[in-house]
């Protein structure tokens, strides 16, 4: 059986997400959510295609299109211009280097 990874013990990757409780942008660290998901797998991504398969498949499952992870982007100072972008959109622009931190975090690197 394989070691479960201490996800408070990772390097994080954050994104942009939405408090509105406290009406404010906050970073979230998407790597603690990987780490979890990764630790509850019976079989487990070795390889870095694996890796990158995994993290799209479960960004997507866990925060695509879900408002609570969505933040509106407006250009300034015009403000004519909006685009809605959430955590899933943030990762995938990032998918490749989340992919080598993830590895890392994981001791595959």
């Amino acid at each position: 059986m394989a070691k479960k990874i201490n996800p408070e013990k990772v390097t994080p990757f954050n994104v942009i997400t939405f408090e509105p409780n406290s009406n404010k942008f906050e970073p979230y660290n998407v790597m603690l959510h990987l780490i979890r998901v990764y630790n509850d797998q019976k079989t487990k991504p070795v390889t870095f295609e694996e890796c990158r398969k995994f993290i799209k498949d479960e960004s997507q499952y866990q925060f695509w299109s879900r408002c609570e992870y969505e933040v509106i982007l407006v250009d300034w100072p015009c403000q004519k211009t909006e685009h809605k972008m959430d955590v899933y959109e943030q990762i995938m622009m990032n998918l490749d280097v989340i992919t080598e931190l993830f590895m890392k975090n994981i001791g595959l690197k």
